[in-house]
């Protein structure tokens, strides 16, 4: 069934040069800084927790195939195929019983346990920009006899230059409070996946035995490899990106100023914004549901995706070659979907913290 096109797009409450809104730019992330609530029934003699938080920046457009004459590496080629099966298996309505059918079931399974695979923190970090060579073809003045111009390739690095984090504008820190919590949060994520990467990368022969077995059994489909792989993948390239970018936050000023000496510093800010209130309330929302006894607010309004994707002024993409209602639809669908997975992983992961804090509060602060 093709989507109904949008009766109007989502207001923006503020321009897209506004710093808090979202952007799609190699050399800058947007991100918002998402504060976990506070627990309303903690005992009287522990203190209420720290500072804690998520960070949320939304989702890369599905992959395309590249131009004619353009080369697709294989982990390019590989995630982009996926995505396509992901996205028919989603929208078939095929019959259980029928081939089609299962293997949407199955696809739809496989895609549900990788989504499931990884933490809110460790999915941010691994939406960090990462350094990309560029490759461009350009005319040189020369000819190759004949009056036709030469082609010569140049190669130019794509970097990440500045991050913006961007802060509800209740929160009553300062600048370098954020950082050194940023930091922090970024160092525990390493940790964390540092130990994951070890632990997957150890269950990829035991994920491949069980699928070869599934196949020996009749069942052509595996999953379990491609689970632990996503795993290993992840929590591989999460450390390794926590790890830089920590390192190239250390070699800038205090205030996250660029060195002009150096060209491998990150600049960082922090920036207030009322649009991140409205992302604290479907953070809040997804708490509540988990225990209402110890997060609820008696004046508590729950928000949609929708109400977020329009706090942060995000609009689809617009890569396709012509207007595509139907594409555009499947990108809303699968960044709302992000949105509610991310928020729930986050809640649970607080609600399991907090109740370790309640009866441990120095254990739980190492972790």
């Amino acid at each position: 069934m093709t989507p109904v096109p949008p009766s109007d797009s989502p207001t923006r409450s503020t321009s897209p040069s506004d710093p808090s809104s979202f952007v799609r730019d190699p050399h800058k992330l947007v991100a918002y800084l998402i504060p976990f609530p506070s627990p309303t029934n903690l005992p009287s003699n522990i203190e209420p927790p720290p500072l804690r938080f998520i960070l949320y920046t939304p989702p890369p457009p599905p992959l395309l195939k590249p131009s004619r004459g353009e080369k697709e590496g294989l982990a390019h080629k590989t995630q982009r195929k996926w995505q396509q099966e992901v996205r028919k298996a989603k929208e078939s309505d095929a019959k259980v019983v029928s081939w089609k059918g299962v293997k949407s079931r199955v696809t739809k399974g496989i895609s549900w346990a990788v989504d499931h695979t990884t933490s809110a923190d460790l999915d941010f970090v691994t939406r960090i920009p990462k350094d990309r060579t560029e490759s461009h073809a350009d005319p040189t003045s020369t000819s190759d006899g004949e009056g036709k111009a030469e082609m010569t390739t140049t190669k130019k690095t794509v970097k990440l230059e500045e991050m913006v984090i961007v802060y509800p504008t209740s929160m009553n820190v300062s600048s370098d409070e954020l950082r050194a919590e940023f930091v922090n949060s970024l160092m525990r994520t390493k940790s964390k996946a540092e130990r994951d990467a070890v632990i997957a990368t150890g269950l990829l022969p035991v994920a491949a035995a069980l699928d070869w077995a599934l196949v020996f059994v009749g069942w052509i489909f595996g999953g379990a490899l491609e689970v632990d792989g996503v795993w290993a993948a992840s929590s591989i390239n999460g450390a390794k990106t926590a790890r830089s970018v920590t390192k190239r936050l250390a070699s800038s000023t205090k205030s996250g100023d660029l060195h002009h000496s150096s060209n491998d510093t990150l600049q960082l800010s922090f920036v207030p914004s009322h649009r991140v209130e409205v992302l604290s309330s479907y953070l809040l929302d997804e708490c509540i549901q988990c225990d209402r006894h110890a997060f609820n607010r008696p004046t508590h309004h729950a928000v949609t995706q929708d109400d977020v994707l329009e706090s942060i002024g995000w609009t689809p993409s617009g890569q396709y070659e012509e207007k595509n209602w139907e594409d555009e639809s499947w990108e809303r669908d699968q960044v709302r979907e992000d949105i509610s997975g991310t928020m729930k992983k986050a809640a649970k992961a607080w609600d399991h913290w907090v109740k370790l804090y309640e009866k441990n509060p120095k254990k739980a602060l190492k972790k």
